[in-house]
């Protein structure tokens, strides 16, 4: 499922108004420039990216055995392992900037969708 998809779900389950999801998308892709800048920002301020990945590592956790005893048992499970990348540093204030205009122009439609959201549904 899609994270924007899986937001309205979760906001609509918690008894969100068709405004505040209105609302929610409009601003849907300036967040998205956020994030991404402050990711950017993130990574020129130390010096290296972080990539996190999921790597499986197996568990052992106690089970019942047959005939009622105890025994330990090995199930599969995920544990987030964090690489660390060089940066190219003037790449990264390059995309900086870029992220910095796009972050102008997003907010700016975000508002007029916005605007649009409370036009479309009035509360009150």
């Amino acid at each position: 499922m899609k994270p924007l998809a899986l937001t309205i779900l979760l906001m609509a389950l918690a008894g969100c108004s068709p405004l505040q999801l209105c609302l929610a998308d409009a601003d849907q892709g300036a967040r998205d420039v956020r994030r991404a800048l402050l990711e950017h920002q993130q990574n020129l301020s130390r010096g290296y990216a972080i990539e996190r990945v999921r790597v499986p590592v197996m568990e052992s956790t106690p089970c019942a055995a047959p005939g009622g005893g105890m025994t330990t048992c090995t199930n599969w499970d995920y544990d987030v392992a964090e690489i660390r990348h060089p940066i190219n540093r003037q790449f990264e204030r390059e995309r900086i900037a870029l992220l910095q205009r796009q972050l102008a122009t997003a907010e700016r439609q975000s508002q007029a969708a916005q605007d649009q959201c409370r036009v479309t549904y009035p509360e009150g």
